[in-house]
């Protein structure tokens, strides 16, 4: 990180993605990287997002990125109600260095069926087997050791990170009078949408006979099973959390480190708090937590999560 960035440079920058701010302070200032405000390294960009977590450290800080409502002493200011956006933008656009800035179009060792369309500017990483009717839209990232079999639509400016599976049949079965299982093939797929984010090792069943449904903007991290025939609103966000078939989850809604039952519906701006057993409907707009889950209050629109 030995790259010197000005701060007019950074402004301009800001600019050009239309992300509102105000340059307090020296606008000539320069950095040589990042660091995070509690171990701050003297020249270099840092970030503070609320009044309450103000800390001064001991050396004079060059460039902070502030939430407006906060303050710091810094050489240079950039002021705005979008300091997170605003931080990890700047940092990833004159410090990036991901895998896939560098990765071929295809790595060594992928398996691309015959039947895959790829739009443009996407980039496969190595060892994935991508087999079926599958669609990948333009400027999505597929990392390494990924499967996606089976009939798949992955929208535009997606990122599926490694050891993730879309479009295995889920788990269903027919039962006979002795009790003898047999499992049921799946006939439906797997749609997502665009600006997708599906974190490693990721399971997302395709459905049974209808499509298992992502929305746009929807975020999920890693080690979560999204079972079949579940829906997705729009800019969900689905942590480390396992949901049962044909659940439904509304648009914006938040489920942390959870298990929704089968059937379940999540209502727009849910927030399920971590570690809770969904047994039961939660209407838009509701916090729940606990075993089963709970109405503790309503989602003001201003939790912190």
């Amino acid at each position: 990180m030995d790259r010197l960035i000005t701060v007019k440079q950074i402004a301009a920058y800001l600019k050009e993605k239309n992300l509102p701010h105000v340059i307090e302070g020296n606008a000539d200032e320069a950095v040589c990287g990042f660091s995070s405000l509690s171990r701050y390294q003297e020249g270099t960009i840092t970030w503070i997002n609320s009044p309450e977590k103000s800390f001064q450290p001991s050396v004079p800080i060059s460039v902070c990125v502030i939430q407006e409502g906060a303050d710091l002493h810094a050489a240079a200011k950039i002021i705005t109600l979008q300091s997170k956006a605003v931080f990890f933008s700047i940092l990833e656009h004159f410090w990036s260095d991901t895998c896939s800035d560098n990765m071929p179009a295809i790595g060594p060792g992928s398996v691309i069926g015959p039947n895959v369309q790829i739009g443009k500017n996407v980039k496969i990483g190595c060892n994935c087997s991508i087999t079926g009717n599958i669609t990948i839209g333009a400027g999505t990232v597929i990392a390494d050791n990924v499967v996606i079999r089976n009939r798949v639509k992955i929208g535009s400016d997606c990122i599926i990170q490694s050891l993730t599976v879309i479009g295995e049949d889920g788990y269903g079965y027919s039962e006979d009078d002795h009790h003898i299982k047999t499992m049921i093939k799946h006939f439906g797929g797997v749609s997502i949408g665009d600006h997708v984010f599906i974190g490693s090792h990721t399971n997302i069943a395709r459905g049974t006979i209808d499509d298992t449904v992502i929305e746009s903007g929807t975020k999920i991290a890693p080690s979560t099973h999204i079972g079949h025939n579940n829906y997705i609103g729009e800019n969900a966000s689905i942590v480390c959390s396992k949901l049962f078939g044909s659940v439904t989850v509304g648009e914006n809604a938040y489920i942390s480190a959870s298990t929704v039952r089968n059937q379940a519906k999540i209502g727009k701006n849910a927030i399920v708090g971590m570690g809770s057993v969904v047994t039961a409907n939660v209407e838009d707009n509701k916090i729940v937590i606990g075993a089963p889950a709970r109405v503790i209050r309503e989602n003001s629109g201003k939790e912190k999560l």
